[in-house]
């Protein structure tokens, strides 16, 4: 098969079966360690990115950043993505998912393209620091169609404003030894932007593509990522026999002189081989007889009546690379037997000139090292026409000073406060939805409703920023114990997640806790492997005391286990939020 498989499925059920506990695959060589960052919920790319790098022979690690936490993971060095130790920084950043989604504005006129240089900026200074490759993805240009002649005329227009940001984030990034771009933007347009979308998933779940679009941009990147590592495509290998000389060979006449065009295409240096199982000086001449064009390209010729195995095995020996790093060019049939002996880049065709190109394309034969053109000095000069100040890190500035500038600029309030009225609808979808902030203990917001429970209290937290209204994005729920109130609901968005909104929220619980004559707050949650942001947070809040008003109010946090756990019900989690 191809580096890109015919369909997206063969990843997904390639990726659960070598994932499976039980999945051995025997050694493999070691493969990258890649962090994907995005400021949507990316994980669908993860078989798609992973599968192509493990059929390359290699091993690789993944790790799915928090959602849309590039710039808070960018900037901190004790993030979970600076503690994966990342070989790869892969940042898939979209302006329009900035604001709220509930803000009422259209996707097209939502964000601010410009806010992409600085933090792509922010990202190669991360991966600098942690020696890693920035990947960045440019984001496809906007869905919706522009509004009418005017905006489309109009250099300061939806469309121009993201043209321009996309190329200015290009033109940063070519030029850096240590970041290379793949470009969403062919993706979407490859897979027909009627067939990328999925707004519904979106709405849902904060999933903007279809699996068509993960499926070739987890391609994408994986061509990327071994291209830089020198696992590229290194050669193609042409079955004469299966392609021109049978008898029942699909390339003669005028489609030999097409498929000769195709070939011909090849980069530079990239090597061409015929293979034949007839002696060379026959095959010559039956060549040069039913496809001059071919005939008179530039190619190796192996032959002498060895088996294709045996002649891609040779053909990759003579350059000191991996059979896997060739691609294979035959006719059909192919039988299972074929396929399941045959390389990774098998491109198998039936006669048209375009599926040759189709083929090679995803396979990899027409890619090249992504370029880096160095500056003198090593820095690059600043974009012509950018007005937008980008901080890099200089000696009298830290990851941490930059974080406190980064929560500050956003300007967070959230104001809790106890629902009113019966509707608890908002409430019970944020605790439904939370996976990476909560407590995951399953109790719902009405069991702290309870009417006349003066020993059961429920909070609700709305949230807003400069760059929009996210309207009800925490829940928390108490149940007092005398002087100790215990948090057994808290539930945050993660849309709001990395904005400094729980440390907002403990200081006002510490407060109505001290006002109450509370003094303790426990917090007890289950640790479910993926609620670390939340279960690190409350370990960290647990080390010292919160005052208000000379009141201390010790914050403690208890681990449940199947042993601690009571009257909890032990069955946590909800949706993707």
């Amino acid at each position: 098969m191809p580096v890109l498989p015919a369909d997206a499925g063969h990843n997904v059920r390639a990726w659960q079966r070598r994932t499976a506990p039980a999945c051995s695959d025997g050694p493999v060589a070691p493969g990258p360690r890649v962090a994907v960052l995005a400021s949507f919920t990316a994980d669908p790319l993860v078989p798609h990115l992973g599968t192509p790098l493990h059929d390359a022979g290699t091993h690789p690690e993944l790790f799915m950043a928090p959602f849309n936490q590039i710039a808070q993971e960018c900037l901190r060095d004790d993030s979970a993505t600076a503690r994966f130790r990342p070989d790869a920084l892969v940042v898939c950043a979209r302006p329009e998912d900035r604001p709220a989604v509930a803000s009422g504005k259209r996707e097209a006129d939502a964000g601010d393209p410009r806010t992409l240089e600085p933090l792509a900026a922010t990202a190669l200074d991360a991966a600098r620091r942690w020696g890693a490759l920035l990947v960045w993805a440019l984001p496809p240009l906007p869905y919706e169609p522009s509004r009418g002649v005017g905006d489309c005329g109009d250099p300061r227009g939806a469309m121009a404003r993201a043209v321009a940001s996309r190329e200015a984030v290009r033109a940063r990034l070519a030029v850096d030894p240590d970041a290379c771009v793949v470009d969403l933007e062919d993706t979407v347009r490859a897979v027909g932007v009627r067939h990328a979308r999925h707004p519904a998933l979106f709405r849902l779940a904060r999933v903007p593509f279809t699996e068509d679009v993960f499926f070739r941009f987890g391609g994408e990147l994986a061509r990327v990522l071994l291209a830089r590592n020198g696992q590229g495509c290194h050669g193609v290998l042409a079955d004469l026999d299966g392609l021109v000389l049978d008898p029942a060979a699909p390339f003669a006449g005028d489609s030999a002189a097409e498929l000769a065009s195709a070939l011909d295409e090849l980069p530079a240096g990239r090597r061409l081989a015929y293979r034949t199982g007839h002696p060379v000086a026959e095959a010559h001449r039956a060549l040069a007889t039913l496809a001059p064009a071919l005939a008179r390209l530039p190619a190796e010729w192996i032959a002498e009546g060895r088996t294709a195995v045996e002649d891609l095995a040779r053909f990759a020996g003579a350059r000191g690379v991996t059979t896997s790093t060739i691609a294979v060019l035959s006719g059909p049939p192919a039988t299972e037997t074929d396929t399941a002996a045959a390389p990774h880049r098998l491109v198998v065709c039936d006669g048209s000139a375009d599926q040759v190109r189709l083929g090679l394309l995803d396979a990899g034969a027409f890619d090249t090292v992504p370029p880096v053109t160095a500056y003198p000095g090593g820095t690059p000069p600043a974009a012509e026409g950018n007005d937008t100040a980008t901080r890099s890190y200089g000696a009298d500035a830290t990851p941490g000073d930059d974080y406190a500038a980064f929560l500050r600029g956003l300007g967070v309030s959230a104001e809790l406060a106890e629902p009113t009225g019966p509707d608890l609808s908002a409430e019970a979808d944020v605790t439904a939805r939370a996976h990476d902030f909560t407590l995951a203990l399953s109790h719902s917001p009405e069991r702290f409703a309870s009417v006349g429970d003066g020993g059961r209290l429920l909070l609700s937290a709305h949230v807003r920023d400069r760059y929009g209204d996210y309207g009800t994005s925490a829940v928390i729920g108490v149940r007092a114990a005398g002087a100790v109130w215990h948090v057994e609901l808290f539930s945050l968005s993660c849309v709001v997640m990395g904005k400094g909104v729980e440390d907002l929220l403990l200081r006002s619980l510490v407060e109505r806790a001290a006002e109450r004559g509370a003094t303790e707050l426990a917090f007890h949650y289950r640790d479910t492997g993926r609620n670390h942001p939340a279960v690190g947070f409350l370990r960290a809040a647990a080390r010292h005391h919160r005052a208000h008003k000379g009141r201390d109010v010790c914050v403690t946090s208890v681990e449940h286990t199947a042993a601690t756990a009571g009257g909890h019900h032990e069955d946590g989690g909800g949706t993707d939020d």
